[in-house]
């Protein structure tokens, strides 16, 4: 049988051929090979419109030959034409054909483009070396301490000063100058101050108007953790509902509910492709500026990511609960009360978690264009050239950040572990569940007072928000503000590409050493060990947006500023998913190459690497999907791109041409959130 499919193959080979030079990819569509066949046509189409956008609008690859002005980027694309006709041959007469060859060509062409488009100048990283050094020295000495000497002004106490203070004090020599906490780090973390009450306290009826008492005025961090807090829980009180109107296997129960899953799993799929931040700009325009508006716009966006995490985790339940209640003649809110939340609970509860981790990032950035919290704080202290200041923040933001994130782990690790909980006694146990919901209660209502949480403000919006959606409805295409956007599109996700490759070229080498069963149980390995850890725990602790106010300084306003802070983001987290892919491969192949007195490196080389290059590749084709969302707004801080296309659009009321910025992203984000699934579903 299997010579016959060969024999019949072998003589379609011509008619493969042929079909291949005229429509590629059509000869390994002909031979079954759909996703193949597919995949290289689209290249060949991709690469032929960048080649020629790139050449029109910034002039790459051009070359003069006599009176013709050409680029040379053609000839790998023609060289790509012949290698889909050698591959389609080679799959007709049954050979193995080599995607790598294509592989290298598309890239070749998308890289030279990527690289002149993004204006990536690595030299600037040497010639401007001061400039970074000034940077460093600033994030390393933080405006968080000040030594008060007699008659003196206090000074900023940095690391150094600090390391000194604690030598003089072990020692018992005399210690000059007091330590102190400094006005900054006061304005991030909150001070006591003499003045009128709460209006909490004067509605219980403890304190009257005209009283005078201490009390705590929230610092920007405060406020930052407010707002994560704040979001999440109405963004969990929205989505749970919403959610079994976006479940296949719950609305197809219901007569028109099948329309009513594709509206509502559209409707996610479009608010959660704009980022927080460009939410932030239209919710600035109904509410006005501050805490608030944050809150709103990171509930938006979070109302929508935990839908589609909801409805999902709604379609993958057991159906045999469901059919055995269904069996008893229960309705459908019988069934979704009996047999659909009993298994729905525990993971909710998990994926809600994860959205506090994520919300807690995402508020320290929300402030750039909403206001209130540590964002704009940032915002500011840049502005007015406080480098020791914004090192303050990025350093407790970081502290923060990771306790979450530890906090967010440790709780969802004990919720989706399957153990019998400990009996306790119904006294105990109604006991503790009053004083957390008192505890919640008063968390809530704090967090309220400082969001400054206005909800009428909602019913009063903004005399400019109507004009503002009726912009956005009516969204300007005509083809000056089409070229503006597609160029600006395309270099962002050009920059996205050049971020996830640099950020791996680093990740790769240094997620082995951050890998325990590789660095081995020695003193020095498993500092290394521990090093590299807490060095990606930091690093991805703070979202690219922050990181660009580095670069800009370092390297420059422009997309390379963007792409390499985007690429710290990327090496931290590519660098810990890798790490724990390699920690989770079979332990079984490792022992049998060490068993022949293989050395270390050819036990990572015959071992190790084979199990981990498929998820490698997943990991890589998911975080160039993330970094081209993180891409669109990182030009609000100086990183170029359609963030900043977008900013100005804003920042001049041009409401409907940011539309149509808004139209491209949404556009972008769900075909490239499409494509990275298809490619990880084939390639892994």
């Amino acid at each position: 049988m299997a010579s016959s499919i060969s024999t019949t193959s072998a003589r379609a080979a011509p008619l493969v051929t042929l079909l291949s030079v005229f429509i590629p990819g059509a000869g390994q569509f002909y031979l079954h090979k759909r996703w193949r066949g597919a995949l290289i046509l689209l290249f060949v189409g991709l690469l032929a419109f960048v080649i020629n956008w790139a050449l029109a609008t910034f002039k790459i690859g051009r070359v003069t030959l006599g009176a013709f002005t050409t680029s040379w980027l053609w000839l790998p694309l023609i060289l790509f034409w012949a290698w889909n006709i050698w591959d389609a041959r080679h799959l007709a007469t049954g050979k193995p054909g080599n995607i790598g060859v294509g592989v290298l060509l598309a890239a070749l062409i998308l890289y030279v483009i990527a690289w002149n488009v993004t204006d990536v100048r690595l030299e600037r990283l040497v010639t401007r070396f001061a400039d970074a050094r000034k940077v460093a020295a600033d994030l390393a000495n933080p405006d968080i301490f000040t030594l008060s000497a007699p008659g003196q002004e206090p000074k900023i106490c940095g690391l150094g000063c600090l390391v000194e203070q604690a030598r003089l004090r072990l020692t018992g020599a005399e210690v000059k100058g007091t330590l102190r906490t400094s006005e900054n780090f006061r304005d991030i973390m909150g001070r006591t101050k003499v003045g009128p009450p709460s209006d909490w306290l004067i509605r219980l009826g403890l304190a009257t108007k005209d009283a005078q008492a201490p009390r705590f005025q929230a610092g920007k961090l405060v406020e930052t953790i407010a707002i994560g807090l704040l979001a999440t829980l109405f963004s969990t009180l929205l989505a749970v509902p919403l959610s079994f109107f976006a479940a296949h296997n719950v609305m197809s129960r219901v007569p028109g509910g099948s329309t009513i899953y594709y509206v509502m799993r559209t409707l996610l799929n479009v608010v959660r492709a704009v980022d927080t931040v460009i939410w932030g700009l239209i919710v600035v325009v109904w509410v006005g500026l501050g805490s608030f508006a944050g809150v709103i716009a990171l509930t938006i966006h979070s109302v929508a990511a935990l839908g589609k995490l909801y409805s999902e985790e709604i379609e993958h339940i057991d159906p045999g609960p469901v059919e055995a209640v269904t069996a008893t003649g229960a309705n459908l809110f019988k069934v979704i009360r009996y047999a659909v939340i009993p298994q729905i609970v525990p993971p909710f509860l998990a994926y809600t978690l994860l959205r506090w981790d994520i919300n807690m990032r995402s508020a320290t950035v929300v402030g750039f264009v909403a206001g209130g919290g540590i964002g704009f704080f940032v915002v500011e202290t840049i502005r007015q050239g406080g480098y020791r200041e914004y090192a303050a923040a990025l350093w407790t933001v970081a502290v923060v950040i990771i306790l979450v994130d530890y906090l967010s782990a440790r709780w969802r690790a004990n919720i989706l572990e399957d153990r019998p909980r400990q009996a306790v006694t119904g006294r105990r146990l109604s006991l503790r569940t009053v004083i957390y919901i008192v505890l919640g209660l008063a968390l809530f209502a704090y967090c309220w007072n400082v969001a400054k949480i206005n909800v009428q403000a909602l019913f009063e919006p903004a005399p400019t928000f109507w004009r503002l959606v009726r912009d956005f409805v009516t969204i300007d295409l005509s083809q000056d503000v089409l070229e503006i956007v597609t160029k600006q599109m395309l270099i962002t996700v050009f920059q996205a590409l050049l971020a996830t490759t640099f950020g791996a070229i680093f990740a790769i080498p240094a997620s082995f050493l951050a890998a325990k069963n590789l660095t081995g149980r020695s003193k020095l390995s498993a500092w290394v060990y521990y090093v590299m850890r807490s060095l990606f725990n930091v690093l991805r602790s703070i979202e690219a947006l922050l990181y660009v106010a580095i670069f800009v300084y370092w390297v420059g306003i422009g997309p390379f500023a963007g792409a390499m802070a985007l690429a710290v983001t990327t090496f931290a987290l590519l660098g810990k998913l890798f790490s724990e892919a390699i920690e989770n491969i079979d332990l079984g192949p490792m022992e049998a190459v060490a068993a022949t007195g293989a050395n270390r490196l050819q036990v990572i080389r015959y071992a190790v690497l084979p199990q981990i290059i498929p998820p490698f590749i997943s990991y890589l084709i998911y975080q160039w999907d993330i970094n081209i969302r993180m891409a669109t707004i990182i030009g609000f801080a100086g990183g170029g791109g359609i963030g900043l296309q977008l900013s100005t659009f804003f920042g001049m009321l041009q409401y409907h041409k940011a539309g149509t910025v808004v139209l491209f992203i949404v556009v972008v984000v769900a075909l490239m959130d499409f494509a990275s699934a298809k490619l990880r579903e084939k390639l892994v």
